[in-house]
């Protein structure tokens, strides 16, 4: 099984009129809900892929919050380890899409906590998938705890950079934007003493690259007319919830980076966030067009 361990929030997207502004007042003819949250996002994209997928976070004890774990379930993710929060909403992401820029209260999602993994569930048969949306000494109880068990690790450092020694030592799988790779570098001594960690660079454009023992390969992008890269809101959550779910089927690396890039690719190439995770059909659609396509060259 895969343990998501995240946000889970609705998204309410708005698209402003710079003629429709008075003073202190903005005014829009529509906005658009939806599921989100990169807790929840990569989840629906990891049980997409057709793995066992549970997501691990809190939300309030409200409609809101039913809705949403409603519209999960419907995807194959389970969500019997998303705590309630009596006195607190379930976290709201405002998506402002005329700036692409996101406002985020994470509500009730940022008091999940590392306890909420019972202890006995992990093996090394399991795979403990994060991010940094959350707080960071609960992402690194569980890292420490995953490790210990002999669960596969993963984190993906966003939207923060957050990340210490120890939880680089704890790690097998590092996933960030390509933006971060300076960052990164200055945790080179960290990342050597991790001999087993692989980092993998992804960008809102579609490149990506390989990094084992300080060696960057890049990886050859996905080149069809209808990956356009036009709508990348949450192609690195379709990355991770992809990629997480091709390493627990037991695909090598590359066959699991390729997957989990066609999945970002076609997620960035259709709006709407949760609505654009692909389902591992179209992925293997996609691969199948890709190489006819090689073929015919």
């Amino acid at each position: 099984m895969i343990f998501v361990f995240g946000s889970i929030l609705q998204v309410i997207r708005v698209e402003t009129d710079a003629a429709q502004k008075y003073e202190h007042f903005e005014f829009t003819r529509h906005y658009k809900y939806s599921v989100g949250g990169k807790g929840g996002l990569q989840a629906l994209a990891a049980a997409k892929a057709g793995a066992k997928t549970a997501v691990v976070s809190r939300t309030g004890d409200d409609e809101l919050a039913k809705h949403i774990l409603l519209r999960l379930r419907k995807h194959g993710v389970i969500t019997s380890g998303v705590a309630k929060a009596e006195k607190l909403q379930t976290g709201t992401a405002i998506r402002l899409e005329h700036e692409n820029r996101t406002i985020i209260a994470l509500g009730a999602s940022a008091h999940a906590t590392a306890d909420q993994i019972p202890e006995d569930v992990l093996t090394d048969k399991h795979i403990v998938l994060l991010q940094t949306e959350l707080d960071p000494a609960e992402n690194s109880k569980i890292l420490e705890l995953a490790k210990e068990k002999g669960a596969t690790t993963i984190l993906n450092i966003s939207p923060r950079f957050e990340i210490s020694e120890n939880d680089i030592a704890n790690l097998d799988y590092a996933i960030m934007s390509s933006k971060h790779k300076e960052k990164w570098k200055a945790l080179s001594g960290a990342i050597a003493k991790n001999g087993q960690l692989k980092t993998i660079f992804i960008s809102h454009e579609g490149a990506i690259e390989l990094q084992i023992k300080g060696t960057t390969t890049p990886l050859p992008k996905a080149n069809l007319e209808d990956l356009n890269w036009e709508a990348p809101e949450a192609y690195e959550d379709s990355f991770c919830g992809t990629f997480a779910a091709n390493l627990f089927a037991g695909q090598p690396l590359d066959k699991a980076i390729l997957k989990a890039h066609i999945a970002s690719a076609l997620t960035a190439s259709n709006p709407g966030g949760y609505s654009a995770i692909p389902y591992s059909d179209a992925v293997e659609e996609c691969l199948k067009t890709l190489s006819e396509a090689k073929n015919e060259t």
